[in-house]
């Protein structure tokens, strides 16, 4: 059984899987309903691919996905080898509260913050 740590051994796997069943990147996209692109970019290890397509890849593949904890090892964002990025939900929130206006004129101004309404 094979260790994914990152989407490019997800990709990898699924690149693997389709070269045995003798198909080529068309085929797969057309089995599974996505573009020739997409495949080319999962097996590429696409880091942000939308989980229901990659797990219909897999489902026409043959391929099970199963989860399984390291033994020893704490499951933590630390113990990873791919850091976390944390979205700032102020940012987001303040995002949201401004007008269209403030939008062009805060990305026309660089190193500019966002403005904030309410607070």
């Amino acid at each position: 059984m094979d260790v994914l740590r990152t989407s490019r051994d997800l990709g990898l796997v699924i690149r693997q899987r389709r070269k045995a069943l003798h198909w080529d990147q068309a085929q797969l996209a057309e089995r599974v309903g996505v573009s020739r692109q997409w495949v080319i970019e999962m097996e590429k290890g696409k880091p942000r691919a939308e989980l229901q397509l990659v797990l219909r890849t897999l489902n026409v593949l043959g391929l099970i996905l199963t989860v399984d904890a390291v033994v020893g090892q704490a499951s933590s964002a630390a113990s990873s080898e791919m850091p976390l990025d944390v979205p700032d939900i102020d940012t987001i929130v303040d995002g949201n509260r401004m007008r269209p206006d403030e939008h062009r004129a805060a990305a026309a101004t660089p190193g500019c913050s966002t403005p904030s309404k309410g607070r």
